[in-house]
């Protein structure tokens, strides 16, 4: 049963210029410690990942904010890159090509992103959006799309060439059969909650909230799951009670404070749409330190909403183009770590069915 993220915040989005330029030469391409912009990061490839302590890796000409080896991976990077470096370099093309303008405040050093939790098949970081996961019932495990649509593609392949059709899908880890109905479904959810299982809980608790899956509609038993949830530390349903509570929404009266509580739990524990929302929050009360901040980790973790937000920040005079630097490059590392064939082949499959949505991009 694939739970849905419905906590994610509006962002503010950015225009598009023309392809990014060539790279700086080695005499140009030194980053120093600066008191203001704070210490640079070992240097690191954006498209291979090779780390260097030298000044042999080159500078992106058009942003200045990330390194390649060559432009070999400075071109293969580019369908990546494109989407930061044109606004970047389109707001340095306004400022005469001058970084910073005197207004940035000191938003202090980039802390790590707690490591977020990974696929059980190919045992790299799961999507950050819950909608490219796919939590198996049977076996309780999650599983990221690329990995079931792999095993569902290659059951298929393999049905075929016995002349078969394959009559019921199975699970990419344990092999057994997927669910037929609603039914069958909540019933191997209720079973896996009995065992204490936070993911179950959780979402059987949000199918009692929206009256999904032929169960009545009950909000106090969804508050009353999705809490216990909570007490077994899934950063899902800590993000999901903040946003109840924010919003007073499954019989909540409103409460902000506690909304907060729980997105600052759910974003201690890695979920960085937590940590964005606590940055937007930040962004509306005027707290524009403490919400770039937020939105740095939750950036540098991966998540496409918040780097659009500092580059907005950074349009305004608001960071400093080495914060916004390090956090890209950290950015694009996370990314990559979140990236394999099988990721890459669901989404072209959702594109070529029309059933894909922008917010898979966050």
């Amino acid at each position: 049963m694939a739970s849905e993220d419905g906590t994610a915040a509006a962002a503010q989005q950015l225009g598009s210029m023309s392809l990014g330029e060539s790279l700086e030469s080695k005499e140009n391409d030194t980053e120093k410690p600066d008191a203001k912009n704070g210490t640079p990061t070992k240097k690191l490839c954006s498209a291979c990942g090779e780390k260097s302590d030298t000044c042999t890796l080159m500078k992106c000409r058009a942003c200045k904010c990330v390194w390649y080896c060559d432009k070999k991976c400075q071109n293969r990077h580019w369908k990546e890159h494109k989407k930061e470096c044109k606004p970047i370099k389109r707001i340095l093309e306004k400022r005469g090509g001058k970084l910073d303008l005197g207004t940035e405040k000191d938003v202090g050093p980039l802390e790590k992103v707690p490591q977020g939790e990974e696929c059980v098949i190919c045992m790299r970081v799961l999507p950050i959006l819950e909608s490219l996961h796919r939590y198996a019932e049977c076996c309780g495990n999650t599983l990221c799309c690329g990995c079931d649509y792999q095993h569902q593609m290659k059951s298929q392949e393999l049905a075929a060439e016995r002349g078969q059709t394959l009559e019921r899908a199975t699970c990419a880890f344990c092999r057994e059969p997927i669910q037929a109905n609603a039914e069958e479904a909540i019933a191997l959810v209720r079973k896996r909650a009995e065992r204490k299982d936070p993911v179950a809980i959780r979402d059987l608790g949000s199918a009692y909230g929206a009256g999904r899956y032929g169960l009545p509609l009950d909000q106090a038993k969804c508050i009353d799951l999705v809490r216990e949830s909570v007490s077994l530390g899934n950063a899902f349903a800590q993000c999901q009670l903040g946003t109840y509570y924010y919003n007073g929404e499954m019989g909540l009266e409103q409460n902000e404070e506690e909304g907060d509580k729980y997105w600052k739990e759910a974003a201690e524990g890695g979920y960085l749409v937590a940590r964005h929302l606590l940055g937007s929050k930040e962004f509306g009360n005027g707290n524009n330190v403490a919400a770039m901040r937020h939105m740095r980790l939750s950036a540098s973790g991966g998540y496409r909403k918040s780097m659009d937000n500092l580059i907005a920040c950074f349009e305004e005079g608001l960071l400093h183009h080495g914060n916004l630097a390090e956090s890209l490059r950290e950015y694009y590392r996370s990314r990559a770590e979140m990236k394999s064939e099988g990721r890459d082949q669901y989404i072209a499959y959702l594109k070529s069915t029309g059933k894909y949505h922008d917010t898979y991009d966050f």
